[in-house]
């Protein structure tokens, strides 16, 4: 006997390949007596051709005993939740359109394609416009990123495509020839231009400097880097040249989980890592596999022990002990 939760609805939206589609979700009881199962569920609503094709998302909701009794979704997971979310939006059918959007594979390129960082204007409801570090992104397959956080967990295996449907005011498209484009943001067309090795976006009528960020492919980093207290302690991670890592606490803290019970990085543990488009990959002995971004800002390739580690869209400091 299904009891429905109180549902909320997203605007009607379209996916990469331009069909549209609708977004729903809340909760059901399944079961007998008064208090059955509760399950999330998600309704995915696209419109092919002349008919409307059906998802529907049911999702377990289980108790964490050794997390004050709180209780979560599957999806609460983050993994799980990137899983649903490119299953959905990656979807074609025999008889609908192909993609608008071709995925990129690739975030070099010539001109202006690859990674940025400067400082630009933010609107806050809060504080109105304030000065924040944006880390802009053109791909090769026309698409843009302009938003004051990066990707939390880098560009490594990432289908942009898919971001790009769940927080679309900080993605876009551009065009770009002769030194000169346009970047289009669902609030407004940006002019850009270069000079030099210098990137200027205008926005709100001001021009903000971008500075091209080097890439980090392959980056090996040799030592053991601390951070400041959290959690009641002093979180550590140490490297080593050949790859393998051994966490104590730092993980923890570049994830940026609001809540410790979904943290995949709760617990301490080691195993290997690469770094790869932006992105330091952490493959845990335990099968544990967690991504988080790593720009490489003050980062020399070159030099495996530096004093400072950055990581995280936070940039986290981790300090060499």
């Amino acid at each position: 006997m299904p009891a429905p939760g109180s549902p909320t609805r997203k605007r009607k939206q379209k996916l990469p390949s331009g069909m549209e589609h609708i977004r729903c979700n809340g909760g059901v009881r399944i079961g007998n007596g008064d208090y059955p199962p509760e399950y999330g569920l998600d309704l995915f609503v696209i419109k092919v051709n002349n008919r409307f094709e059906r998802i529907a998302v049911l999702k377990s909701r289980t108790i964490n005993r050794s997390c004050s009794m709180s209780a979560f979704y599957a999806d609460d997971n983050a993994q799980y939740k990137s899983a649903i979310d490119n299953f959905l939006f990656q979807l074609q059918f025999t008889d609908g359109p192909q993609p608008l959007i071709a995925q990129s594979r690739s975030i070099k390129g010539d001109g202006v394609m690859g990674v940025w960082q400067g400082i630009s204007m933010q609107a806050s409801a809060s504080s109105g416009l304030r000065y924040a570090v944006y880390t802009p992104l053109f791909l090769p397959n026309g698409q843009a990123y302009f938003g004051a956080k990066f990707p939390s967990e880098g560009l490594y295996e990432t289908d942009t495509r898919v971001p790009a449907e769940l927080y679309r005011r900080d993605w876009g498209f551009y065009s770009y020839s002769n030194g000169k484009g346009v970047l289009k943001m669902p609030y407004g067309e940006l002019p850009l231009r270069m000079e030099g090795k210098t990137l200027i976006i205008t926005a709100n009528n001001t021009d903000h400097k971008f500075y091209q960020l080097p890439s980090v492919n392959g980056a090996k980093f040799n030592g053991t880097y601390i951070m400041t207290e959290a959690y009641g302690k002093i979180p550590s991670i140490t490297f080593s040249a050949d790859g393998k890592f051994s966490d104590n606490g730092a993980i923890r803290v570049l994830t940026h989980e609001y809540n410790d019970c979904i943290n995949p990085g709760l617990t301490p543990g080691s195993g290997s890592y690469t770094v790869q488009d932006y992105t330091i990959t952490f493959n845990y002995n335990d099968g544990r596999k967690i991504k988080i971004a790593f720009l490489g800002t003050e980062y020399d390739i070159n030099n495996q022990s530096p004093a400072v580690l950055r990581m995280s869209n936070n940039e986290d400091p981790m300090t060499r002990r």
